[in-house]
């Protein structure tokens, strides 16, 4: 009977007749023309036809003599078995008790060989083939139509080395455990896999980064590892402030992003006022950064995505490290427990600013002062140095706690918690005197207070379950609470005790964010992958802000307090077309009582493979945001922007209303991949509705005879554009990349500037950034260079206020009126080196870092020189407004960073 059915199967492959020309063209690619072209279906191992090349005109051949023509020679025969033909070596017979699968699904889990941890966003694909899946949150996957069941497994993660499994006959029913080992020599790496639809077809996004935390330490830094700040070398990320951890993804503010770790929202990124990332490096696995277009299972922001996933621990045995710089110390500890079914990671850290007063600390306050504009620079007499008035107490911490535990080998539970605080306390005074040398001839003094307490708590929960090898779902409860409570007053006296100015500024601001989530991967054939799931949030914010001066308070008389609840369902189906065309359709809907209208934000994205080193690609989706940052402009201060709860409705008790955030999509690019060459490139639009800003302008008041606050709530529309380019290449143990961003992002708000476009705070026109980095047995050398064309300041109309003799007696300042000036051009370069240390119990490494290694003064932000502007108005009726009107807000200068880590 087998005889006979080769025999028939002989006869119907014949049928199919081969006409094709090659010349030195390899056997793999001659087998794909035969399996996509003719469908015929062939299998093979790859090590079998390595190395072997074709070359002759065939015209009108049976496949049986095309076949035998084409191996003679190559140590190479083929078998036919059932429909297909089968690639042996020369002078063996296939085993036909053995059975030989084709077109199989593989189902895995890929894991840390050393601590058994679960590796998600893993890239597993076949060897030789360029399709591919990523390993999902807890490190399974399914990978469809794999040739055979002795086709061989690859799989590549960053930081690793990459890992071969071939397939056993009999054995590709069964969950696969795939163990990875860290890569020796990029124990130091930043790797970056940008838009992945060059090595993988399944489970892709567009504009999606990927990044191991570990790999970021080579990096120069202000004393250690920093997500957020590492994150802005990438193309279409903001990098020109050395002295920020914003996320300015695609010339959008920072608030435009969801920021996620283990499911739960973190609403506030940084420590020290930006100047460090809120997320310890150690209690991070995995980070994905979505830079627009992303998948209908993110909503609510109108930017991008950061996914963070914490670091599930070790469940082999208990691993620590440690480690020290200028400002902080950090310790972590990953432990197994139940006989390693279960792993904990536990990780702390605290500045010691409070208890010694560092050379950086000191240059870092002092930056953040004057940025604040909350000290007038002069009151300081000849000689004075400010860091002698001012002795802040500040310090800030964050603790991460992550337990993990395998319930069964198909159920994952994990409880992820973290808190992290800053606590800032000032209160000083500055004595003017009319004869410095006479400390007696006091003139004035000024009366500082600030008080400023913030932090973020998240609780994350998540049981996922695999079902088998084509459902997987999750179940995630989150909680984020977010607060910011800020005070600032600014007293003048005389030296007799008389008051003669006031500035008070109040803010406060929480949020508590409950989420359930509920998600499903299902694999339907080998065509579609479809995810589905439901999400309900529960929002709670409080958002107050009073100004006060000498004529008394400005309240906020809004109602300080919003709630709200929304439910989203959303749906997403990967579409494979053919093996080069793959389709991508999704939507989110969104109901919600904050707002009479329901919401619907569709998804679609399309990648066709050019070639196996080319590829297309382009998506649009539209996207919402609820839970939204209101922004404050007020030239007299540095207010700090708040969040707050969109609010939709026709409201009978006269509830003022804040939009719903709207943002349009639209990216287009290709990727050229190959030899360790990446080159790039995304155009995106977007456009953006429903911004808010409360315009502050300190106007005069003539019943009152001097300047009252007034604040002026305005609504607006954003249009950005750009284009993203990074171009990325590895040579041995050095690896570098170019990215550069030209951008354009221009807002139009109803009751600023007569309702015309301006510039954006985040028009940056244009941005280059390079990175090297290079990896040595004992150390470890980078350097950076960022180029960054002058932002945009707002210059506010000054208006001199006349008595009825013509007198200048005061002044105003107009808010609603700017004029848009451009600062200086940015650069700076940053060097780091580390030596690596270490023995069988131990390893670690010492390093330095310098920022702005050849002392560039860069200008951060311009301010107000309202000293200079009261001087002016003694001139009387010829008074003028002085040429040099505003004080530049310089960046650090030259900054050293030494520090030291340690793992055993």
């Amino acid at each position: 009977m087998l005889i006979f059915s080769q025999i028939s199967l002989a006869q119907d492959i014949n049928s199919i007749v081969i006409s094709e020309s090659f010349d030195n063209a390899s056997l793999a690619k001659v087998l794909r023309i035969l399996k996509n072209k003719y469908d015929l279906k062939i299998a093979y191992d790859d090590a079998l036809i390595t190395g072997t090349t074709v070359s002759g005109d065939f015209s009108n051949r049976p496949v049986t003599d095309f076949l035998n023509k084409i191996l003679a020679n190559k140590g190479i025969d083929y078998q036919l078995l059932n429909d297909k033909i089968i690639l042996i070596p020369k002078n063996v017979d296939l085993d036909l008790n053995t059975p030989s699968l084709f077109d199989i699904t593989v189902f895995g889990l890929v894991q840390d060989a050393n601590t058994g941890e679960s590796l998600p966003n893993a890239l597993v694909s076949v060897s030789g083939l360029s399709k591919g899946v990523i390993t999902n949150k807890d490190g399974y996957f399914s990978l469809p139509q794999v040739p055979s069941d002795t086709s061989t497994i690859v799989v590549n993660y960053l930081g690793y080395k990459k890992e071969e499994v071939k397939l056993q006959p009999g054995g590709s029913k069964q969950t696969m455990r795939i163990l990875m080992q860290e890569s020796a020599i990029d124990l130091s790496d930043f790797t970056v896999v940008e838009n992945k639809f060059t090595t993988v077809k399944y489970g892709d996004e567009i504009s999606q980064i990927t990044i191991d935390p570990k790999n970021l330490s080579a990096l120069p830094s202000l004393g250690e590892l920093d997500i957020f700040r590492s994150l802005q070398y990438l193309p279409g990320i903001g990098g020109a402030d050395e002295t920020s951890s914003a996320l300015t993804i695609r010339n959008s503010p920072s608030a435009h992003n969801l920021v996620l770790f283990d499911g739960f929202t973190i609403y506030r990124l940084d420590h020290f006022f930006g100047v460090f990332s809120a997320i310890n490096a150690d209690a991070v696995r995995d980070i994905q950064v979505y830079k627009g277009g992303y998948d209908a299972k993110y909503g609510g922001r109108v930017s991008g995505v950061v996914d963070i996933t914490g670091t599930t621990g070790n469940f082999n045995e208990p691993h620590y490290s440690f480690g020290i710089n200028l400002l902080s110390a950090r310790l972590s500890a990953n432990l197994p427990f139940a006989s390693g079914r279960g792993a904990i990671h536990i990780s702390g850290r605290r500045a010691y600013t409070d208890i010694i007063r560092s050379n950086l600390f000191e240059n870092l306050y002092s930056n953040y002062r004057n940025k604040s504009n909350q000290v007038n620079q002069q009151a300081f007499n000849n000689g004075q140095n400010e860091s002698d008035f001012i002795r802040p107490d500040f310090h800030f911490y964050d603790v991460n706690l992550k337990a993990s535990y395998k319930v069964s080998t198909r159920d994952v539970m994990s409880l992820s918690l973290y808190k992290g605080n800053d606590d800032l306390d000032t209160d000083f005074d500055i004595v003017s005197f009319q004869d410095p040398n006479d400390p007696s001839t006091i003139d004035q003094i000024d009366s500082y207070k600030e008080k400023a307490d913030w932090g973020n708590t998240g609780v994350g929960f998540i049981w996922s379950r695999n079902w088998n090898r084509n459902y997987y779902s999750s179940l995630q409860a989150a909680y984020s609470r977010h607060f910011f409570d800020y005070f600032y007053n600014n007293e003048r006296r005389t030296d007799t005790g008389d008051i003669t100015g006031l500035y008070e500024l109040e803010r406060n601001n929480s949020v508590e964010d409950f989420q359930l989530n509920f998600r499903n991967e299902v694999s339907l054939g080998s065509r579609h992958n479809l995810n589905v799931g439901l999400t309900f949030s529960n929002i709670n914010v409080f958002s107050q802000n009073n100004i006060r001066d000498l004529s008394g308070a400005t309240p906020d008389n809004r109602d300080p307090s919003a709630k709200g609840n929304i439910l989203s369902a959303y749906f997403s189906d990967n579409i494979s077309l053919s093996k080069k065309l793959q389709l991508k359709i999704g939507g989110r809907f969104n109901t919600t009582n904050v707002s009479d209208n329901s919401y619907f934000g569709q998804r679609l994205a399309l990648i066709y493979q050019l070639s196996p080193s080319l590829e297309l690609k382009a998506t649009t989706g539209k996207y919402f945001q609820f839970m939204r940052e209101e922004v404050y402009d007020d030239p007299y201060s540095n207010s700090e922007n708040g969040w707050n709860l969109a609010y939709d409705r026709n409201d009978p008790n006269g509830r003022s209303s804040l939009p719903v955030m709207e943002s349009d999509h639209y990216i287009a690019g290709f990727q050229y991949q190959k030899n360790d060459l990446t080159f790039d490139v995304e155009y995106y639009k977007k456009n953006v509705s429903g911004l808010t800003e409360y315009n502050i302008s300190h106007l005069y008041n003539t019943a009152e005879q001097q300047q009252v606050p007034s604040i002026n709530i305005t609504q607006g529309t954003s249009e950005i554009e750009g284009i993203d380019v990074l171009l990325q290449k590895r040579w041995s143990n050095y690896q570098g990349w170019i990215s550069y961003t030209h951008s354009r992002a221009q807002n139009r708000f109803e009751e600023i500037n007569n309702n015309e476009f301006f510039a954006a705070r985040e028009d940056q026109r244009n941005e280059l950034k390079l990175v090297n980095i290079l990896e040595l047995p004992n150390w470890n050398l980078s350097a950076t260079w960022v180029y960054g064309s002058g932002k945009p300041f707002y210059s506010p109309t000054i208006n001199f206020i006349r008595d009825n003799q013509n007198q200048i007696i005061d002044y105003e300042v107009v808010n609603t009126l700017k004029t848009v000036e451009r600062l200086p051009a940015y650069h700076r370069m940053d060097i780091s080196v580390a030596l690596k240390f270490g023995n069988e119990y131990m390893k670690g490494e010492i390093g330095l870092s310098i920022l702005n290694l050849y002392n560039r003064m860069n200008i951060h932000s311009k301010r107000l020189k309202r000293d200079e502007i009261e001087r002016a108005i003694s001139d009387g009726s010829n008074a003028q407004l002085p040429e040099d009107l505003f004080r530049n807000i310089i960046l650090l200068d030259r900054t050293p960073s030494i520090f030291l880590n340690l793992n055993f």
